[in-house]
């Protein structure tokens, strides 16, 4: 459930093929996602864990497949032209439950 418009961005994920499990850099898949900034405020109100070297949090959809290791790179937004292009790598991945459900994740980027 998002209450804001979120921000375009494209999630790549490394290693989703598991034909071998040696680790393969060039096994990388694009994926343009929508995620919306997240006050951890809140989310320390909620029971959710800090991670010290987060950068900041983001609100993503609870379908989507985002691991530890992937990258985000913001596409563009209105408001600041430098946010443009910036690249931050997930540390951390939480899902947020309501009513014995996933409503959505929240990821910790650095």
């Amino acid at each position: 459930m998002f209450l804001v418009n979120g921000m375009k961005a494209t999630l790549r994920k490394y290693n989703r093929n598991d034909t071998n499990n040696a680790y393969d850099d060039q096994d990388i898949q694009e994926v343009t996602i929508r995620c919306c900034p997240y006050d951890i405020s809140q989310g320390i109100a909620f029971g959710l864990y800090t991670v010290p070297e987060a950068k900041g949090y983001y609100q993503v959809k609870r379908d989507l497949d985002v691991r530890e290791g992937d990258q985000i790179v913001f596409i563009g937004r209105n408001t600041d032209p430098s946010f443009e292009g910036q690249i931050h790598t997930v540390l951390n991945v939480q899902d947020n439950w309501l009513f014995n459900r996933v409503e959505n994740k929240i990821i910790a980027v650095k």
